[in-house]
């Protein structure tokens, strides 16, 4: 498995030796320590070679974060807080980082749990604010924790952060600016419950939790943690997010919240609605203030809700607009829908709304995409023959190198090749999008 990356690389977060930034994709590399020398040498690839498959890219502004299906996270970019992960003091051969407070290729994370007093490698999810970073992992049960039950009954959740937290961001509490590495959010999650998905926006962080319930932490004023926190500004501890429904994934925009469920969702923002996120098209909304079902009616402070009627690859957010994806083969029309056509199937179709002032809403002419990944202001879509097209602000060439005056790929979408040395035989089997930055797992 390979990696390819182009964009905003400042700090390095692109992984790829250096700190310029690229607009034609560039493989990354990897820092890989020789077993034998007790990880204090490195050698550089340019491969996953151990690793099944990335299932999660999360970017901050200047770092990005890498999630294996095997639990392994790699970082890259701005360190100076250790936002990456502990320091690991290492050599390589014939590499020697000209900045010490940026990581310029990956590097696995690997923590040191005090509680349970063992070396954490392998996490469950992982996120991204600006300045700082939320990963889960499953660790050995705290001996002061005797209340369990469930399918692991010897370990529990727990929610490691590190990086800046300037508005509370890494849920520790008030007046703790930066954390220590492998610091953990103070019993959270309630005891018993596990995360089930997790997700972060510039300043908040939102997580589902095995019974349905939300909780979010971080900045809350514009209503991005629901209307019930809205008035304490920032929630420097984990608070209860009230979803009228049993909530399964989550996606966060800049300042405001998408959480869903078995259909059903929910968009939680400022009701001032600026670039519009709040206004769920007709398709798929329930209108403010209807019934949501089970007694329940989403009133106008809370923001704005809706049904999706069909099966799909998930909603996604960018800074200020939402993505729903039905890719090909899950567009099929749950029997219960009233529709207006004879055929069931809606594969390929992206609903989306929100600013668009940049192209950042898919082109008219995008041919139907097999995954969708959606950056702070761009999008890239693998789309049925393996191309991989971008759209949206490129101004860093997160969209490749031609974008109009004002660094934008707006009613249209450009298709990115990768480098001819790959290969004809090289295939594009996922994409990434972060803060200006994109992304191309290949195989």
């Amino acid at each position: 498995m390979r990696l390819f990356a182009f964009g905003s690389n400042g700090s390095g977060q692109l992984g790829i030796g250096h700190e310029e930034d690229v607009s034609t994709p560039v493989q990354c590399l990897f820092e890989q320590p020789e077993p034998s020398q007790e990880s204090q040498i490195t050698t550089i690839q340019n491969t996953l070679a151990d690793e099944p498959e990335i299932l999660t890219i999360a970017a901050g502004g200047n770092h990005t974060l890498l999630l294996t299906t095997s639990g392994s996270i790699y970082a890259a970019g701005c360190n100076e807080d250790r936002r990456c992960g502990p320091h690991r003091a290492t050599q390589t051969h014939g590499h020697s980082d000209k900045n010490e407070g940026n990581i310029l290729r990956f590097r696995q994370m690997i923590l040191s749990d005090a509680v349970s007093d063992t070396e954490v490698s392998k996490f469950k999810h992982v996120s991204a604010t600006w300045e700082g970073t939320i990963a889960v992992a499953s660790v050995p049960r705290s001996s002061g924790n005797n209340v369990h039950h469930g399918d692991n009954p010897d370990t529990e959740d727990r929610v490691f952060v590190f990086g800046s937290s300037p508005k509370g961001e890494l849920g520790l509490g008030p007046d703790i600016p930066v954390s220590v590495p492998g610091t953990c959010i103070p019993s959270f999650p309630p005891a018993d419950l596990r995360i089930t998905a997790l997700a972060s926006g510039m300043a908040h962080s939102v997580a589902v939790l095995s019974n349905g319930d939300v909780y979010g932490w971080g900045g809350a004023r514009k209503g991005q943690l629901g209307a019930e926190n809205r008035g304490a500004k920032i929630a420097y501890s984990p608070v209860r997010i009230c979803v009228p429904f049993f909530a399964e994934a989550v996606a966060c925009g800049r300042e405001f919240t998408v959480v869903s469920g078995r259909g059903r969702f929910v968009v939680l923002g400022d009701k001032g609605n600026r670039w519009g996120v709040l206004s769920v098209p007709e398709s798929l909304s329930l209108g403010v203030g209807s019934d949501y079902g089970d007694g329940v009616r989403l009133q106008d402070e809370q923001g704005c809700g809706g049904t999706i009627r069909y099966r799909y690859t998930g909603i996604a957010a960018s800074w200020h607009g939402v993505y729903v994806h039905a890719a090909p083969g899950l567009g099929r029309v749950q029997p219960d829908a009233q529709t207006d056509s004879d055929s069931d199937l809606v594969g390929g179709s992206i609903v989306a709304w929100g600013r668009n002032d940049r192209g950042q809403l898919p082109p008219p002419d995008l041919p139907p995409p097999a995954k969708l990944a959606v950056g702070s202001e761009h999008v890239l879509a693998l789309l049925g023959d393996g191309r991989v097209a971008a759209f949206g602000w490129g101004e860093h060439g997160n969209c490749g190198p031609d974008t109009d005056s004002q660094g934008n790929v707006s009613g249209t979408y450009n298709v990115i090749s990768l480098p001819e040395a790959v290969g004809a035989g090289a295939k594009v089997v996922g994409v990434g999008a972060g803060c200006a930055t994109s992304w191309m797992i290949v195989i």
